[in-house]
């Protein structure tokens, strides 16, 4: 049942842009601009998530050239992009285990589409610069800077993000929100 709702949801235009808006509105903490299509929002949404990282690059004072990664060559990154890659990585694992636990498809997306895991990416990116991002950029930058961090160098930076971001979900509650912030976003498309 829950995987039909959501799918009459993201089929139905105007419910899927009132989720659209719903999960703008969760990410951004303001109302998404009126009259704008899903398309609009995703640009703006892009160009939004560009800044917070320039942002955050400047605020760790960490080289950044923008988030560039292949896939397919993992070592072909910087090390920031590695450390962000890493703790998106976790926070889309965490993410598709709450999606699955509560019955929803990963691949039926509003904002996201066309991918197996377009949902997850929908809802882990609401609480993605309040968890992960930010553990990604401090490990980059104290790798960067040759500093140690938490009184100790680090080693393996992407095992250091990975435990970071741990401690991020735990000191987030992000397990215990995930399932509930599904429900509210999808309770935004307004159908019964």
């Amino acid at each position: 049942d829950r995987l039909l709702f959501q799918a009459r949801l993201a089929l139905d235009d105007e419910a899927r842009l009132r989720v659209v808006r719903k999960m703008y509105a969760l990410r951004f903490g303001e109302e998404a601009p009126a009259r704008r299509s899903v398309e609009q929002l995703r640009g703006i949404e892009g160009a939004r998530v560009r800044e917070l990282y320039r942002l955050l690059a400047q605020r760790h004072g960490v080289a950044w050239d923008g988030r560039r990664y292949d896939p397919h060559d993992w070592s072909g990154s910087d090390m920031v992009n590695r450390c962000l890659s890493a703790a998106t990585a976790a926070l889309y694992g965490v993410t598709e285990a709450a999606v699955l636990a509560a019955g929803y498809a990963p691949a039926i997306g509003f904002l996201h589409t066309g991918k197996p895991q377009s949902f997850v990416f929908d809802i882990a990116d609401i609480l993605k610069f309040e968890t992960v991002v930010p553990e990604a950029f401090r490990v980059a930058a104290a790798v960067q800077q040759g500093r140690p961090l938490d009184g100790r160098p680090v080693a393996d930076p992407v095992a250091e993000v990975r435990r970071r971001c741990r401690d991020a979900f735990r000191r987030a509650n992000v397990l215990a929100r995930l399932i509930p912030l599904i429900e509210d976003v999808l309770a935004a498309g307004g159908l019964p």
